[in-house]
């Protein structure tokens, strides 16, 4: 991340602030897709003349941003925000798009990757990491001082990771179905009830927005299950459980939305069933237990993603950790402190631009049609004459498809990552140039250490670091658990 001295991280918090403010007022004729386009047009368009006229890459980004909401302000008293819009459109769309900051020496302004993973301080509270993947979630245990004694996953591209990256902590690489609580305890070198921390999150699918759900009845859902039943074994003084959002509202039985309009549902049917009897399961540990849903962009991440998170006590209560960060200046309830506005794509990667960087291809199609939207924009965006042909049957169908042909904001958190980035529902393009997120782009969006090492393919790499807790949140919460754990002793 760039350094920036403290007048200047001020101004910029407050240019973001008013930035924020902005994209979430209605305008006629325009939608909040085009409005956050338009200052991606207007940011892009004046940070390259700032910069060719001798301006620091930095101080360019801030008159930049600050020149659009100054512009923006103007039109919209005039109401000319829509020609505006389409006028500054044309000037991107005729514009050299290969523009690339140099030093004085010719070379991209780039900072090379640096040695992040370090020797934290050990706190003196262990942890066990089940369903490890990337290790995204027991990072920010580890940065927190807590101190992993054994990881679990099933996949072998996980095992390479933490053996490539964290060789001395012990990792079991087999499906957990076939691993007894006492097994893992041997490996930790702890007895039931000496674990400090039970993490993990049981692989999601069943309970996924996206696909054929089956809640429960799906064989898939078996390792939440098992993470259950590793917790009552176990008896650490207290399990963090990540899990997607769509499972407060999963079913033990799935029926399709004609369905639900034709008959009474049973009880197997009805939406929040598979949730009201994963929590009676949870229940049964005796652990006194707080779910919520936090927003990784909240705690700082530069990416807003929402998670399910669960914490249980063996003794006293669960609390989730605070915000420290939003999209609007007032404070959040349960707030104790200011706020930071939401951290941004450029606030994380803007220093990496420029550098030759691995990412995952995109079809010819793909990008000719990438080429013409603009920063902040998606397909809403194409020229009106190419929509209905860049989106082909998709076109005529229902919902908002905001991530067709989605190029981000600088100016914004990411959108939710995703293990495939290159799928047209949940496209993930570079703010400038024609091609998806880098790999070390991915990796600063979801907090890992710029030196962590993902063995194995690009696709591999993409899935492992997609589907990882970002490691802003977890760290968040672990901070929030060892409060509870140090005030229980």
């Amino acid at each position: 991340m760039p350094k920036i001295k403290n007048s200047a991280r001020n101004k910029f918090e407050n240019l973001k602030w008013e930035y924020y403010k902005k994209i979430q007022e209605p305008i006629n004729g325009i939608t909040k897709s085009q409005v956050r386009a338009y200052f991606g047009l207007i940011t892009w368009i004046y940070e390259k003349e700032y910069i060719q006229s001798g301006e620091e890459k930095l101080n360019a980004h801030f008159n930049a941003l600050e020149t659009a909401l100054n512009i923006y302000d103007k039109k919209r008293k005039k109401d000319e925000v829509v020609s505006s819009f389409k006028e500054n459109l044309h000037v991107w769309r005729e514009s050299n798009k290969k523009f690339i900051p140099r030093d004085p020496g010719g070379e991209p302004i780039c900072r090379p990757p640096v040695r992040m993973i370090t020797e934290w301080e050990k706190n003196g509270l262990t942890q066990i990491s089940l369903f490890s993947g990337a290790f995204g979630l027991d990072l920010g245990f580890m940065a927190a001082g807590f101190d992993p004694r054994v990881a679990l996953d099933i996949d072998k591209s996980s095992s390479s990771t933490i053996k490539a990256n964290l060789p001395d902590i012990p990792f079991i690489n087999c499906d957990i179905n076939s691993v007894t609580t006492k097994k893992l305890l041997e490996e930790a070198g702890l007895g039931i009830g000496e674990v400090d921390v039970l993490v993990g999150g049981p692989p999601c699918q069943p309970f996924s927005t996206a696909g054929k759900r089956l809640g429960l009845k799906d064989p898939r859902a078996s390792p939440l299950r098992e993470f259950i039943r590793v917790v009552k074994e176990a008896q650490p003084r207290c399990f963090v459980m990540e899990e997607v959002p769509g499972l407060q509202s999963a079913r033990l039985r799935h029926v399709s939305i004609a369905e639900r309009s034709n008959r009474t549902l049973l009880p197997d049917e009805e939406s929040g069933s598979a949730f009201k009897l994963i929590t009676e399961m949870l229940k049964e540990t005796r652990y006194n237990i707080k779910y919520e849903v936090l927003n990784a962009a909240d705690y700082g991440a530069p990416q807003s993603r929402k998670r399910l998170i669960f914490i249980g006590l063996r003794e006293g209560f669960p609390c989730m950790p605070e915000p420290t960060h939003s999209n609007t200046s007032q404070l959040k309830i349960g707030s104790k402190q200011p706020l930071l506005p939401w951290t941004t794509l450029w606030d994380v990667s803007a220093d990496l631009q420029g550098c030759n960087q691995e990412s995952a291809s995109l079809s010819n199609k793909t990008r000719e049609y990438i080429e013409l939207v603009p920063p902040g924009g998606n397909w809403k965006t194409l020229p009106d004459d190419t929509k209905e042909i860049a989106m082909g049957g998709a076109y005529t169908s229902g919902g908002g498809k905001t991530g067709y042909y989605r190029r981000l904001s600088w100016n914004e958190p990411s959108p939710t990552v995703v293990a495939s980035l290159t799928q047209m529902a949940t496209l993930l393009c570079h703010p400038e140039e024609s091609r998806s997120l880098s790999i070390d782009e991915y990796k600063r969006v979801q907090g890992f250490p710029d030196d962590w090492t993902i063995p194995g393919t690009v696709p591999t790499m993409y899935k492992l670091i997609g589907n990882a807790v970002p490691v802003h949140l977890s760290h968040a919460i672990a901070i929030k658990v060892k409060e509870m754990l140090i005030n229980e002793n």
